[in-house]
């Protein structure tokens, strides 16, 4: 191995390929965060189903939503809800949303979301934002 290979290894090669390392980590990150809010939105949705609750009542009545999507959450923490608002007659829309640290090398400051829109069972017809916080 000539010494002009050894320096294309060291200078073009390693570097490179160290690159694309730390980069797909991040990526495989974000498609976990990805995984949590589509999970975080279909239970969302399945409470919301199963009861009768008024929407106005929703999000201060149910421990459920607070405390257990809250574990959910990249971090752990508490999720924060939106007002609920009107939606198209006889459906509910759930959005979930996360922002990633400004301290993420590659992703940072990206706002990662989900919708999911389902039948209402009992006519809330309610649309909500669910935020998750930064860690």
């Amino acid at each position: 191995m000539g010494m002009g290979q050894i320096m294309a290894t060291l200078l073009v090669v390693l570097p490179t390929l160290a690159f694309s390392v730390t980069f797909l980590l991040a990526y495989w990150n974000i498609m976990q965060v990805d995984y949590k809010l589509k999970l975080i939105a279909n239970k969302a949705a399945d409470i919301a189903n199963s009861t009768a609750t008024p929407r106005s009542d929703f999000v201060n009545t149910d421990t459920v939503l607070t405390s257990g999507l809250g574990r959910l959450c990249p971090g752990g923490r508490a999720v924060s809800f939106s007002a609920p608002t009107d939606a198209d007659s006889g459906e509910i829309s759930i959005t979930v949303q996360y922002t990633t640290s400004s301290s993420d090398t590659y992703l940072s400051d990206k706002t990662v979301s989900t919708l999911i829109q389902t039948y209402s069972f009992h006519d809330q017809n309610m649309s909500i934002t669910i935020t998750c916080p930064t860690i």
